[in-house]
């Protein structure tokens, strides 16, 4: 079965604009690299709770220490540029497994 399945990912930051965008296009370019469909939406941190079971994967940009019952991915790393690399390879690794689910 070559059919992937997309993974639906959540991306939040504290406006739900500026910064999500940014690292939105940060993580379709990695989900391209690992050849992993992926659908994103934008949001903000504040309402992440309420929507993260809507979505295989939540990526926010700034410090959220919830249980929201969906994986979650600390990706302020590709906004400021410190471990970068380790959270890019992070969230390729996730997309991956989560593709195989």
């Amino acid at each position: 079965d070559n059919c992937m399945k997309t993974i639906h990912i959540l991306v939040a930051c504290g406006g739900g604009i500026a910064t999500s965008t940014f690292a939105a296009t940060e993580i379709e370019s990695i989900a391209k690299e690992v050849g992993v469909p992926v659908k994103i939406t934008k949001g903000q941190i504040i309402n992440v709770p309420a929507n993260a079971k809507n979505y295989d994967l939540c990526c926010v940009t700034s410090k959220f220490n919830q249980d929201i019952g969906t994986r979650l991915i600390q990706v302020g790393a590709l906004i400021t540029g410190f471990n970068e690399e380790k959270v890019k390879k992070l969230i390729a690794e996730t997309l991956i497994e989560l593709s195989k689910e």
